[in-house]
């Protein structure tokens, strides 16, 4: 079952592959115009479908926490005044959704505290405002749910989100982020982030 499993999800890894190397190749003569890095840093909600839990299994709550922290750290590169591509790495920390067998005719599951690594790759559209920018992006990622006890799932996803720069100086800048990340795996967990953090320009 554990090989079928692989099989499935290694031509579905291959084509998110493909698409984030034409996005990143993409982007390479925008590499000398400009370019920004940062960190957000904030907490997360998890959405997932409902599933039963076995007698003595634990499902957690899913609301939004700061406690559920989140930390990003992006790249973006600008290919023109008002559109970027953005790479992004990151890190939630909250419940994880483990397959515990069948009751009936549904999966069953149990939660546990664990974290979500990604690396997203997205298209940013940029809109001028009377103070700064306000954005909104979508873009493919990678997804690698950890968690101790449990075993390590991989796999690919998709983002959306939006967010506003406010300018320090040129420099600088303070940004405030939302992102909805759907990922493709077990009960089909989806996380919302919403963070707040330093942008630096060179």
């Amino acid at each position: 079952m554990k090989n079928d499993n692989l099989f499935a999800i290694v031509p579905a890894m291959k084509r998110a592959a493909f698409l984030l190397a034409l996005i990143l190749a993409s982007a390479l003569p925008a590499f000398a115009q400009s370019n920004e890095v940062g960190v957000i840093v904030g907490g997360s909600r998890r959405f997932i479908d409902s599933a039963p839990a076995q007698p003595g299994d634990e499902l957690l709550d899913s609301n939004f926490s700061f406690s559920n922290s989140s930390v990003d750290l992006f790249w973006a590169l600008a290919i023109d005044s008002d559109t970027a591509v953005r790479v992004k790495v990151g890190r939630i920390e909250g419940p994880i959704a483990v397959e515990t067998g069948r009751i009936g005719n549904e999966r069953s599951r149990r939660d546990v505290e664990g974290e979500i690594q990604h690396l997203d790759v997205a298209t940013e559209y940029r809109f001028s405002e009377a103070y700064g920018t306000s954005a909104i992006f979508g873009g493919v990622g990678f997804y690698r749910q950890s968690a101790s006890g449990a075993e390590t799932k991989n796999n690919y996803g998709f983002n959306v989100g939006v967010n506003t720069d406010l300018p320090l100086s040129r420099r600088y800048g303070v940004v405030v982020e939302g992102t909805y990340h759907w990922i493709q795996g077990g009960f089909r967990p989806r996380f919302l982030t919403l963070g707040a953090g330093l942008r630096v320009s060179f």
